[in-house]
């Protein structure tokens, strides 16, 4: 989508695979990185879905939090488990040498932007956005929106 100024601007949701866990958790590791994978696969499965362009120079995201119930939040706290993964799906896949060192693994990624570092990514604070029907989806959803801010360097 084009707004009336000619700035991209993209809205992509992802509904969650799992429910949103923060920071503040005890669990074993494997646990966390099978639900970060998880993330990371349905959001760029999603960013595969809209047909996000590639090769940004620069962009902002925007990122909504949408759970199923009306409890207070800290929405910063989901940032590690939930949006990080999420953002990682929009730089290009990277080759991961395996844990024991049996060979490597890929983690897919979309390659809108070349790195989501801050040269490439402006990222602003999440915000708790309204209460999604549990019907629909049951672990809430994740609603990027995606502001191209490459003006006229990316050509």
């Amino acid at each position: 989508m084009t707004t009336a100024t000619g700035t991209r601007v993209w809205t992509v949701a992802i509904p969650a695979p799992h429910p949103m866990k923060t920071v503040n958790r005890n669990e074993h590791w494997s646990a966390g990185s099978r639900r970060r994978r998880d993330w990371r696969e349905t959001a760029y499965a999603r960013i595969a879905l809209a047909n996000l362009p590639k090769g940004l120079t620069r962009i902002r995201v925007d990122v909504e939090l949408r759970f199923t119930t009306n409890r207070r939040r800290d929405a910063p706290n989901y940032y590690g488990d939930v949006i990080k993964p999420c953002i990682d799906a929009m730089s290009p896949e990277k080759r991961v040498k395996a844990r024991g060192g049996n060979g490597y693994r890929v983690e897919r990624g979309w390659g809108l932007i070349p790195d989501d570092t801050a040269e490439f990514l402006d990222l602003t604070a999440p915000t708790i956005g309204p209460v999604v029907a549990k019907g629909l989806h049951p672990y809430g959803l994740v609603v990027l929106t995606i502001t191209d801010l490459s003006g006229g360097d990316d050509a």
